[in-house]
């Protein structure tokens, strides 16, 4: 008789890492911030290009936490690659889980091509990125809106423990 070697039992995870979680909440801050202070950002633009001089602190630092912002979403796409996703609850239905699923990568490629496009417009002066940027916060917040929508919807109708999984605690 064969001895099988017995696998380890696989642990499946209810709750991100402490380092998704961390880069989950920068992002969060990085983003919210931008979006407030950037108000006047489009004058600044053509300042910049026209002049190659910035006088806006607040321009400055959209720039800055912009940069920011791409550099932890990357860190944060690779992590996510590394350490995968905890399992999730059973879905109601099939349509959800795709939904889901779909909504999170969508997120991630808005939450990355946003800051992208932005920095292409600031430095290297191509005014149609500026454009892009634009339209792509207005996508980045509707995707927000639906993924924050629905973790409420976890958490509040279904009952389901889901929210937890990138509670900051």
């Amino acid at each position: 008789m064969m001895n099988t070697p017995v696998k380890p039992a696989v642990k499946i995870s209810r709750s991100y890492s402490g380092l998704q979680k961390l880069l989950h909440w920068a992002v969060v801050l990085t983003f919210a911030f931008n979006y407030v202070v950037s108000d006047g950002m489009g004058r600044a633009l053509r300042t910049f290009l026209q002049t190659g001089a910035n006088d806006s602190l607040t321009a400055e630092l959209h720039v800055i936490v912009g940069v920011a912002t791409l550099v932890l979403m990357l860190l944060r796409l690779v992590v996510r690659l590394i350490q995968g996703a905890p399992a999730l609850p059973p879905a109601p239905h099939p349509l959800m889980e795709k939904a889901a699923h779909g909504v999170h990568w969508l997120l991630y490629a808005a939450m990355i091509a946003t800051p992208a496009a932005g920095g292409a417009a600031w430095f290297l002066g191509l005014h149609e990125a500026g454009d892009i940027h634009e339209v792509l916060v207005n996508l980045t917040l509707f995707l927000i809106i639906a993924h924050v929508a629905a973790a409420l919807f976890h958490h509040f109708i279904l009952k389901d423990q889901l929210l937890k999984r990138m509670a900051p605690h």
